[in-house]
């Protein structure tokens, strides 16, 4: 997760500005950020790529004809990494959702004091901590920007961690190694893959599978552990991680789905590095779980959060202590499905996921969705459009189709009232384009046409499942 990611867009009349860098005192402490001038004299659009043409790319912000900000959320990451942060109430709310929206501000005054006027449009564009800042921004701000591109928002943050917490207690019993993962990623791809009418080694909508672990993955003889097969104890294990977060008995965050187990192109799962532990050190639910219990949410543990992350997971009650933790609930998660302020002003939002997402559960891309349109019927799609990735990492990577241009069909919806309903797609191997495919706005999906390589998304079409 990128605990600091941020990318915002502000489009002025254009003109060359000098680059800045301001730091912003307020209670708290300082909330830097940096201004960067348009470098065109118009906004340049990027061209839709034509089936395994190239690398699908968007253009810089600056390419495009935008003066864009940045900023730190009020914390210096190298001084303060990860959760340390939070020691300082103020920096907790400030990296929740105030400093990007006093930045936004900041910058279009500084914009309008430039030019002599206001800026025409502004935009922001961010994946995952960006994700979930772009999110939150339209909910509690939602004059602050007309289109928003949102990426692997970790919308519901604190059940995100309190979900890594949970596995990792799983894992602490009976770990998984490389090996291990590797046999579970085999089995869901013999199980999954083709349920979607195509076998191409992505699993499509993981929520169609009904993977059992204790069904589908090979035991090992005797309970001993071999190559090829899990103990008991790690079948329970995964078990686990595909399990729903249950407090008192009822749901309290979703299971992850399958499909990041996989190999991505390095030959190394997705799970490697975040589920369980890389060669540089812990996985990313290792460390964010912990600096969640010890640095942001003290209380859940009456204060008290040992050294050791291994003793501070197995310390941690999910029955008693979410209870404690609304107050930071409130503060961070972007979760508020009522975005009407949102839609009122014009607003447009773009959000995409990938499925084998392995550090994100992307269960809460679709669940937000369905929680919107709840709130709106069928009017969501005016103002609010998801597209899931089949096979794409976190924020891109894996094996599906990651790499597209979501910024541009987000102008032309604003600018042009042109809503998205496919965007094209394309894996890249070692700078060569493999395959591409369609992106459709959800519910649809790609659908093959029955004739033509599975590897052009011309013989696909997005339709309803």
């Amino acid at each position: 997760m990128k605990m600091s990611a941020l990318h915002s867009c502000i489009s002025p009349t254009l003109q060359h500005v000098t680059a800045t860098a301001i730091a912003l005192t307020f209670v708290g402490g300082p909330i830097l950020f940096s201004q960067t001038p348009a470098t065109s004299t118009a906004p340049k659009a990027a061209a839709a790529p034509a089936a395994k043409s190239g690398p699908v790319t968007k253009p810089p912000a600056g390419a495009r004809g935008f003066a864009t900000a940045q900023t730190n959320t009020g914390h210096d990451a190298a001084v303060e990494p990860l959760a340390t942060f939070a020691a300082t109430p103020q920096k907790v709310v400030d990296y929740a959702f105030r400093a990007v929206h006093v930045t936004t501000v900041t910058a279009r005054a500084l914009l309008e004091a430039y030019y002599a006027a206001p800026a025409r449009r502004a935009y922001f564009d961010g994946c995952s901590t960006g994700g979930r800042q772009g999110l939150i921004a339209a909910q509690r701000f939602p004059d602050d920007f007309d289109g928003i591109v949102n990426g692997a928002p970790v919308l519901n943050f604190s059940g995100t961690m309190i979900g890594y917490v949970k596995d990792q207690k799983a894992l602490a019993v009976a770990p998984l190694g490389p090996e291990a993962i590797a046999t579970v990623g085999n089995a869901v791809l013999a199980k999954c893959d083709a349920m979607d009418g195509i076998k191409d080694g992505v699993v499509d909508d993981p929520r169609k599978c009904a993977f059992t672990p204790a069904t589908d993955i090979q035991k090992c003889s005797n309970d001993t552990a071999a190559a090829g097969c899990l103990t008991a104890a790690q079948v329970h294990a995964v078990e686990v991680i595909y399990s729903p977060v249950q407090r008192n008995g009822a749901a309290y965050f979703p299971g992850w789905p399958v499909g990041a187990e996989v190999a991505g192109p390095s030959g190394q799962s997705g799970w490697i590095g975040q589920a369980i532990n890389g060669p540089n050190g812990p996985g990313a639910w290792t460390s964010y779980g912990y600096n969640f219990l010890r640095f942001m949410a003290p209380g859940v543990l009456g204060g008290k959060v040992d050294n050791d992350p291994a003793v501070a997971f197995q310390s941690f009650d999910i029955d008693s202590a979410p209870a404690k933790a609304e107050d930071l609930r409130n503060i961070i998660d972007a979760s508020d499905p009522d975005l009407t302020a949102f839609r009122k002003h014009g607003g447009k939002l773009l959000m995409y996921f990938g499925w084998a997402d392995p550090q994100l559960n992307p269960r809460m891309g679709v669940e937000y969705y369905e929680q919107v349109s709840a709130v709106f019927g069928d009017s969501t799609s005016d103002f609010f459009r998801l597209f899931m990735v089949p096979g794409m990492f976190h924020c891109g990577g894996g094996v599906g189709t990651s790499q597209f241009d979501a910024t541009t069909p987000l102008l032309a919806w604003v600018e042009e009232s042109k809503a998205p309903s496919r965007m094209e797609a394309a894996r890249v191997v070692q700078g060569s384009v493999v395959r591409t495919r369609p992106l459709c706005a959800w519910p649809e999906v790609a659908k093959y046409k029955g004739t033509g390589s599975i590897d052009d998304s011309a013989n696909f079409t997005c339709a309803k499942p």
